[in-house]
């Protein structure tokens, strides 16, 4: 007796759910932690059929050809809660004789939460965290399966290669949380577009790729990616804020283009690419052309981290000029007042490149941060020589990226470069992009304040390409505003843009600003610009940027200019 009594006990206390069953499967016995994992009652689930709390296709692998119980040891089966839902189980199952009769032992172990923690493993391996899409591996298994079926059936699929135009702004100005939410509403917009065989995924930052499975011909890809594109254009409300996006996308066919899933990835992003070239808000298909392309790209790049580490950049200066009128001679003559520090990089088989054949790399591969610090190093030794050597001191301008501004410690580098070159901040100035300072939050404020306390001249470079506005622009520190050359090459020939430049000069006017026009090519945009007070002047009409022994000459002369003052 006291055996039993202890036996009871056991069973009792145990975790498992523990049941004993007739020679024809009916319980005989249930132990309380059986009760409560499949919702019985005390005693209810005596002479039922252990059968019914299984699922049916659990039953099915449950029981031997004759219908008759077997034994199984940690077998992965479905059970079934009273209340009809149901639970991941693993079943143990031991037949033993009392009194000439045969019984069975089960043992029921509830694996739900086992099982969730291999789903959540399984979904962190194959699904990207923050969309919830597939990510590059399933991305991978899913396209190769596709490209299965299409030969079996004789169809095509269409990879589609995308990315949002300029996300890397929406960072910087706006911060990684709306960028990461931008990410999130996009890969919904995706998912709602496609239909139900096809798949969209996350590849990492704002590249997204799409398998359109089993496609007649190529107009169907490209009636998706017109679809995609007009969707992406749409504002996406987040929070308070409306933000608007373009996308650009590649797309390449299989098997027309390759067999190979690696190279279909590189041809569509390389049409892709090809795509944010020709003017970004489009698509593009892929060409042996663009594989070329992007392979030079790619040479590019690797050149260009070279660079970096063996420092083959230079410096051109061109100068920004104040215009005087002579009426003795009723001419006017322009004064060198400033010079824009302007990155050149000798490449050894391409010759001299300009900024914008290697600046969007800088930004892309983060080396722009001691790109950017060369730069102003070097710009600032150039400023404290000439000084040195007699020449009228006066403004250099160095222009800063969003990803410099990001930097912590860029008000401490800052000071830093200055105290260690000798160059004092009043004669230095730093040009923004009018993107960087569109959310003016605290930390901006606070990177400003920091500048202006060296005395550092700040101006909002391409101004008028952006969308914020002088008004806006009154709660910063800003000195000055530097109108984008293409306002200033229509002004004789667009009267919209035209207007923009005369009200941007009244404007900033009246808000204590100094207005720069840059890119001033023609006498017409030179006299149209002294006509409204403009007050200083760059482009190729003065002068082209220098090197810095070139430059010295304009330091100790005024430029004589051919226009003559309008009466």
């Amino acid at each position: 007796m006291d055996r039993e009594v202890h036996y009871r006990a056991v069973v009792e206390g145990a975790s498992e759910g523990i049941l004993t069953l007739d020679n024809q499967g009916q319980i005989v016995r249930i132990n309380s932690a059986a009760e409560k994992m499949f919702g019985y009652i005390q005693g209810s689930a005596t002479g039922m059929y252990f059968v019914r709390i299984l699922t049916d296709d659990s039953v099915t692998r449950y029981l031997k050809s004759d219908g008759k119980l077997y034994p199984v040891s940690d077998m992965s089966l479905e059970a079934r809660h009273k209340d009809g839902k149901t639970i991941p189980i693993l079943l143990s199952v031991n037949t033993f004789k009392n009194e000439n009769a045969t019984y069975f032992s089960v043992i029921i172990q509830d694996v739900s939460e086992r099982v969730m923690f291999e789903k959540r493993l399984a979904k962190l391996a194959y699904y990207d965290s923050l969309t919830g899409l597939p990510n590059r591996r399933l991305f991978h298994d899913r396209l190769s399966q596709a490209m299965d079926r299409a030969l079996r059936n004789d169809k095509l699929v269409g990879i589609l290669f995308l990315d949002l135009d300029h996300f890397k702004d929406i960072n910087d100005t706006l911060g990684h949380l709306f960028g990461d939410r931008l990410l999130q509403e996009t890969a919904k917009r995706l998912s709602d577009l496609l239909r139900k065989q096809d798949t969209v995924a996350r590849l990492g930052g704002d590249e997204f790729t799409v398998i359109l499975e089993e496609i007649s011909n190529v107009s169907d890809a490209e009636d998706v990616a017109k679809k995609i594109l007009h969707s992406i254009r749409q504002s996406f409300q987040l929070g308070e804020r409306d933000i608007h996006v373009t996308s650009s996308i590649g797309i390449t066919i299989y098997p027309h283009d390759d067999s190979d899933i690696e190279r279909l990835i590189m041809n569509a992003d390389g049409a892709m690419y090809q795509a944010k070239e020709h003017g970004r808000d489009r698509y593009e298909l892929y060409t042996a052309k663009i594989s070329t392309d992007a392979a030079a790209r790619f040479s590019l790049e690797a050149s260009f981290r070279k660079a970096v580490d063996t420092n083959d950049f230079l410096l051109q200066y061109q100068p920004e000029f104040v215009l005087h009128y002579q009426p003795e001679i009723d001419r006017y003559s322009g004064e060198v007042i400033g010079a824009e520090a302007l990155i050149r990089w000798q490449h050894a088989e391409l010759g001299l490149l300009a900024p914008d054949r290697f600046i969007p790399l800088a930004e892309e591969t983060g080396l722009i941060i001691p790109l950017g610090e060369w730069v102003l190093r070097t710009a600032c030794k150039q400023s404290v020589a000439w000084r040195a050597a007699g020449f009228p001191p006066f403004h250099l301008a160095v222009n800063v990226s969003a990803l410099q501004l990001k930097n912590h410690d860029i008000v401490q580098q800052v000071a830093r470069i200055l105290e260690e070159t000798g160059m004092e901040g009043r004669y230095l100035e730093l040009e923004l992009t009018e993107s960087m300072v569109l959310d003016k939050s605290e930390g901006l404020l606070s990177i400003l304040r920091g500048f202006k306390e060296m005395g550092i001249t700040l101006s909002i470079d391409d101004f008028g390409t952006g969308h914020s506005s002088l008004a806006n622009l009154q709660l910063l520190p800003i000195d000055r505003v530097k109108i984008d050359l293409s306002f200033i090459q229509n002004i004789t020939k667009n009267e919209h843009d035209a207007t923009i430049v005369a009200g941007i000069i009244d404007m900033a006017h009246k808000l204590g600003l100094k207005v720069v026009a840059e890119g001033v090519e023609t006498e017409e945009q030179l006299m149209y610009l002294i006509e409204h007070h403009c007050d200083i002047m760059q482009g190729y009409h003065f002068s082209r940027p220098m090197a810095a022994v070139d430059f010295e000459a304009l330091l100790i002369n005024r430029v004589e200019l051919s226009p003559t003052k309008h009466s």
